[in-house]
């Protein structure tokens, strides 16, 4: 098997961070930010419901492979979300149901994926959030190479190990750790500010005042 290269896991995000996030939305914090957070579109949820929120752990493969994922899964403890770059391979999936069932068992938070998954008729009602691109009956090679816990570039944005990472029925974000505190604050101003706007129209007053 081609050589599988593991870095040290990150820490897990402060558990108010969690919770905070978990009460608003990628919409909410994508707003106040001044660079660019979001994934690419076409990664969105197989189950729509589900809410994503923690601490990247980062994987690359190439080819269709999927054996360093797996060290990865074991590699990882609560709290870790793995985001993996699959190197634009859309002949293979790269996660399925097994895979996703080993995760949950763990209490990881959830699966990323910049490439393609199977197994979708479970995994769109599971309650195990997983992202991807799409999906293929295809089935991963286990050959190697990969990498563990290095930067990675994943749906357009650079990744690094410990990264801020949300995901919902909107995409996913991503975050560098110095600008989470910042951004939740932000986002739960923007929050305050919509639910009086709602307010307001559902009071009759439906045009906002900003627009002339």
């Amino acid at each position: 098997m081609g050589n599988i290269e593991k870095n040290q896991a990150p820490e897990v995000l402060p558990d108010d961070w969690v919770k905070r996030a978990k009460k608003l939305s990628t919409t909410l914090i994508s707003d106040g930010m001044d660079i660019p957070v979001e994934m690419n579109h076409l990664i969105k949820p197989f189950n729509i419901d589900r809410v994503l929120v923690g601490s990247a752990v980062t994987i690359e493969v190439e080819d269709g492979d999927n054996l360093a994922v797996h060290h990865a899964i074991y590699h990882s403890r609560p709290g870790h979300v793995l985001v993996v770059s699959a190197n634009g391979n859309e002949k293979r999936a790269v996660i399925g149901e097994l895979m996703v069932a080993a995760a949950d068992a763990l209490q990881l938070n959830g699966f990323i994926i910049d490439g393609l998954i199977r197994d979708v008729q479970t995994l769109s009602t599971s309650s195990f959030p997983v992202f991807g691109r799409g999906a293929i009956p295809a089935g991963p090679t286990k050959n190697g190479p990969g990498v563990i816990n290095q930067p990675i570039n994943c749906g357009g944005l650079k990744v690094e190990p410990g990264d801020f990472v949300m995901g919902d029925a909107d995409g996913v974000i991503v975050l560098p750790r110095a600008n989470v505190e910042n951004a939740l604050q932000l986002a739960e101003e923007k929050a305050k500010y919509e639910k009086a706007r709602l307010e307001s129209i559902a009071n009759g007053n439906i045009k906002p005042k900003w627009l002339e």
